[in-house]
């Protein structure tokens, strides 16, 4: 099955898109601006609007709340004011089964709506491991390790959502656990890219509204993955995890590796504060870049077609 894309020259009308931003408190800023820059690459240029959201159950700290009063609204203006478009985040996890997650029921609530009350939407890592569950029940797998790095992503079916890829797509991941290809194909979704080291990528469906799950993070800044790989080595330092965490996969220079490596040797025979400054110096000398910011750019481009094609549909029906 495929969804042809209408081309940009063809993005006139505005699109109302929504973000519903479940990340930690540390990164809330963070994802609003990654997710705003990639809706401008693939726009270019065209009129949207983007509103952004918070579940009042994720839970937050003070100082958490008062950074979403500034910039979020509650999710029920969501539903009060409507959108074109949804983006919905990822979470940390916190509970051992999603079910358990605090925000469980409101993000159920949040599925339900988007199905019937949108023209796409959008459901990144953790959020589209919940989504499926609650569509099909389709559940995470929990991975060896954590699977963090660059990776690159066959296409597997030349669909809307790989319209002018060349070749492999660049994409970084960052989770604990995957989806099984054979498990979403059984139950009706489209694989649109797929690794052997890194698994399912991209994935869509109709429910009505065009869902669009991505297993992986095109949004990211060339820095994020180095500063989640230092948050997860300082909770290691002070005992919050049991394993000294892995470097990001083909994301550090041949160099900063050899010297991870000489640091990991070492983790026994220096003090803790000790270790924390040799990361820092490693990380600080690491020169980093979007080296998937072209194929992030193209998947918005995509989806936006095909959102603005749909609303412009609806609206040539109603008229």
């Amino acid at each position: 099955m495929s969804i042809s894309v209408t081309p940009r020259s063809h993005l006139a009308e505005t699109l109302e898109i929504a973000l519903v931003n479940n990340m930690p408190d540390q990164a809330i800023d963070a994802t609003r601006r990654q997710f705003t820059r990639l809706l401008d690459m693939g726009a270019n240029g065209a009129p949207f609007r983007l509103r952004c959201y918070a579940l009042p159950s994720v839970p937050r700290s003070e100082t958490g709340r008062r950074t979403l009063a500034q910039t979020h609204d509650d999710v029920d203006a969501l539903y009060a004011r409507g959108a074109d478009a949804l983006i919905v985040t990822g979470a940390e996890p916190r509970a051992d089964t999603l079910e358990q997650e605090p925000y469980w029921n409101d993000f159920a609530r949040l599925v339900d709506w988007a199905r019937s009350h949108t023209l796409s939407a959008l459901w990144s890592c953790l959020s589209a491991h919940a989504a499926v569950q609650l569509l099909d029940g389709v559940g995470r797998q929990r991975l060896e390790k954590k699977l963090s790095g660059v990776f690159d992503f066959e296409i597997l079916d030349h669909d809307w959502a790989n319209e002018g890829a060349k070749g492999a797509i660049t994409v970084p991941h960052s989770r604990y656990n995957g989806l099984s290809q054979r498990e979403l194909e059984q139950r009706g979704y489209n694989i649109s890219s797929w690794s052997p080291t890194a698994g399912v990528d991209n994935f869509w469906r109709r429910e009505p509204s065009l869902f669009l799950f991505t297993q992986g993070h095109p949004e990211y800044d060339a820095d994020t993955l180095a500063r989640e790989f230092r948050r997860d080595v300082l909770r290691y330092l002070t005992g919050e995890r049991g394993e000294l965490p892995a470097p990001p996969e083909n994301y550090f220079s041949t160099l900063s590796q050899s010297r991870f490596e000489e640091l990991r040797r070492q983790r026994d025979s220096v003090n803790r504060r000790h270790f924390a400054e040799r990361l820092n110096q490693i990380l600080a000398n690491e020169p980093l870049a979007r080296h998937w910011s072209d194929d992030a750019a193209r998947l918005y481009r995509n989806w936006l077609a095909n959102v603005s094609a749909e609303k412009a549909r609806r609206l040539r029906n109603a008229s």
